[in-house]
């Protein structure tokens, strides 16, 4: 049954971030404004979700976010945030620095797992978090004085978070995955309402939000979020780099953004130290 729930995990983990790995494309289709694909994309998934929670799954969305108490609520706000600093840093930077600073979230995962779960990471672990960190510098370095930092430091924002959540997702499993990601939709809606422009976008960036914030965005995120009831934090992260290396495909295919040589030698760095820290031998 342990192998059973293990493989269903991997699974979880797998789709959903080969669905997330779309976010980049779809935020560079729309060309508009951060702040407007944040809340378009927030409404949409809290709208679809909680359809589909009332309508297929006979719950009440409400009752469930009032029940699920404050881990729901703090898993909801961090998955908010994470997302909302994503669209941010992905409208002011390149594809290929963010998603390659995006890839150190295995390394922050078990950090974090480790520090408030007890989840026992080895020697080698340890190692790779400063790899991975030196990578992520070499990386936001290229963008010193080049108007881009700020985008770099939202992916930061963005990995910090989505560990914490990971985290806070295995210690409590029972955290009604779907209403948490509904709940961070209005999150989203909500952080971006104000400085949003909610009118007058072309047909291309209305189909693009759409399908990120109906269909690709939310359903890859509750297979994510379903991932920690059978793998540990640093397991889940595991997979990040698969967004990483399919959203810097994507980019480089349909809008030839050919990422720059920090960004390559960074990225070298942080896979090679992804690997090293969690990619680790299983004694038999």
């Amino acid at each position: 049954m342990e192998q059973v729930d293990r493989r269903k995990g991997i699974w979880f983990a797998l789709l959903g971030m080969l669905g997330v790995s779309s976010d980049s494309f779809f935020i560079r289709l729309a060309d508009i404004d951060g702040f407007d694909v944040t809340f378009w994309t927030g409404t949409f998934t809290a709208v679809v979700l909680g359809l589909l929670l009332r309508f297929r799954e006979g719950e009440r969305p409400l009752r469930l976010v009032r029940s699920g108490g404050w881990p729901l609520w703090v898993a909801a706000l961090l998955q908010a945030g994470s997302t909302s600093a994503f669209v941010l840093a992905v409208t002011k930077t390149s594809v290929s620095n963010v998603v390659v600073i995006i890839a150190a979230a295995p390394l922050f995962a078990a950090v974090l797992g480790w520090l408030f779960l007890r989840e026992s990471n080895t020697r080698r672990v340890w190692t790779a978090v400063v790899v991975v960190m030196g990578g992520v510098l070499i990386v936001v370095s290229g963008s010193i004085g080049g108007g881009s930092l700020d985008g770099d430091l939202f992916a930061v924002a963005a990995i910090t978070q989505f560990g914490i959540s990971l985290v806070l997702l295995r210690r409590f499993p029972g955290i009604h995955r779907m209403a948490m990601v509904a709940l961070a939709g209005v999150g989203m809606a909500l952080i971006a309402v104000l400085p949003a422009t909610l009118t007058g976008h072309s047909t291309t960036a209305w189909i693009a939000v759409v399908l990120m914030g109906a269909i690709f965005g939310p359903f890859s995120r509750v297979l994510i979020a379903e991932a920690p009831k059978h793998l540990n934090a640093a397991e889940v992260g595991l997979f990040v780099p698969v967004e990483t290396v399919a959203a810097s495909l994507w980019a480089w295919l349909f809008f030839a953004e050919v990422p720059p040589g920090t960004t390559v030698i960074g990225g070298i760095v942080v896979v090679i130290g992804v690997l090293w820290g969690t990619w680790q031998p299983r004694v038999e």
